[in-house]
Formats: C-alpha cells, structure tokens, sequence
C-alpha cells in the first residue's frame, strides 16, 4: 500500500534516559525488526517522533538523515557546527558519518536513505 495514514501506524514507546514515541511510517522489515507495516523498502525510512528530553550525540554511518520539526522547539548541534534551534518547518541534515546531539520537547519526522536499520546508530563520546 503506497498510501500511509499516520493513525494507522502502530505507536512504538521508548523509555530510559532518551524517552520517547515512534510510529515507524516507511521503512524495512529486512534492515528494522521493529518495522511492522505491510508495504517495506531499503532505500528510506520514515519515522514519527515525539520526543521529549536529551538526545545523546550518536552518529550513523550507514545512512544519511534528515530532521524535519512538526512542532515544539529543539536544539540541534551537528557535527563541529554550533548548536542551532529547530522550529516547526524547518529541516536538519545530518550527513551519514557526521555526529549530532539534540534536546528539547517537540515532535519531528526523521528520514533515513537508505532506511534505518536497527543497530547503526552508534553512541559517541
């Protein structure tokens, strides 16, 4: 099914120090166990987020990453850059290799290419 109604989209709680709520939109069941939609593809993901605390600097080096902010307030810093504050309707790229850390209480989609797969996030620092 190439159409996806974010409603339909099973709610994935996370909790401990980075709690959040993801509904996994598009993605891979091949490279995500945690992907349960009936249509799959590697070549990108989409997740919706609500996140609401600190999110540890990690980097991923098999995917680019964009950031893309609904609504709240974040903090971003990305690689060596300063930090920067995301409002609803801006985007953040984060190029494959490249760490990042944010913060703040909002709710983003995050785009993997190709799509994310469970394990290649690794923490830095």
């Amino acid at each position: 099914m190439p159409v996806v109604h974010l409603s339909d989209v099973p709610e994935l709680s996370v909790a401990g120090s980075n709690p959040l709520v993801m509904k996994k939109a598009v993605g891979s069941r091949h490279r995500d166990p945690n992907f349960v939609m009936p249509t799959s593809t590697d070549s990108l993901s989409i997740t919706h987020i609500r996140h609401w605390s600190a999110h540890p600097r990690m980097k991923c080096d098999e995917s680019d990453r964009a950031m893309f902010v609904i609504d709240g307030e974040a903090s971003i810093q990305i690689g060596d850059e300063p930090p920067e504050v995301l409002r609803a309707g801006d985007f953040a790229l984060i190029p494959r290799g490249t760490a990042y850390e944010f913060s703040g209480e909002f709710t983003y989609l995050v785009i993997n290419a190709p799509a994310f797969r469970q394990g290649s996030d690794v923490r830095v620092g």
